[in-house]
């Protein structure tokens, strides 16, 4: 693996920046937080909240388009973790070798997992209500990825590079999985049609 150039140059500078902030008089009540913040990348919270949201889906959808969709988008970005980790085996913001039996820290699994689950997970719940709905779920799900990542690297978990990787997989999958919707039939439910007035000269039905 490459020791220099511009990328692992910024990845440097970037931990030591964050290293700087994290250690500032007045910063340690914000470990807690951004611990937290970490953690919600994990398997099980991300897992939680896209298994609630394609079981949702496909209750008000009536099909299995959903599951489908989560199941196919975590299956890719598991793979491509795992296969990058393996392959590439670069060592984590620690600098301490990745052992033989052991995976590298790039791309970020916490990252893929978080942005692809809440994503996916906003994604359906986008299309199973309406276009506005749709949109806040999605910023919803931007800001909280995001959060994710800048508190993995304020935790020291990962090099900025492998939050990058990791947000570029997903955003190709989350891109794909939109338009397998999309060819699916999932969409947002149209706004709902003004009620039609009544005919000129017909009284309402409790004059009648």
């Amino acid at each position: 693996m490459a020791e220099s150039g511009p990328s692992i140059d910024l990845d440097h500078t970037v931990r030591n920046a964050m290293r700087g902030l994290a250690d500032a008089p007045g910063a340690a009540w914000l470990d807690g937080p951004m611990h937290v913040l970490a953690d919600l990348g994990g398997p099980l919270p991300a897992g939680i909240a896209l298994a609630a949201a394609a079981v949702f889906a496909t209750l008000r959808t009536r099909r299995a388009y959903p599951i489908v969709i989560a199941a196919g988008s975590v299956l890719v970005v598991m793979v491509a973790v795992i296969g990058g980790k393996d392959l590439i085996g670069r060592p984590g913001p620690s600098e301490s070798p990745v052992p033989a039996d052991g995976w590298g820290f790039f791309p970020s699994g916490h990252t893929a997992t978080s942005t692809v689950c809440y994503g996916i997970a906003a994604l359906l719940l986008g299309r199973v209500g309406s276009a506005r709905a749709g949109r806040h779920w999605a910023r919803g799900a931007a800001v909280l990825c995001s959060l994710i990542g800048f508190a993995l690297l304020w935790c020291d978990y990962h090099w900025l590079a492998d939050v990058l990787a990791s947000w570029a997989l997903c955003a190709i999958v989350l891109w794909a999985a939109a338009r397998v919707a999309d060819a699916g039939g999932l969409r947002p439910r149209p706004p709902a049609a003004p009620p039609s007035p009544s005919p000129r000269g017909t009284p309402p039905s409790c004059a009648r």
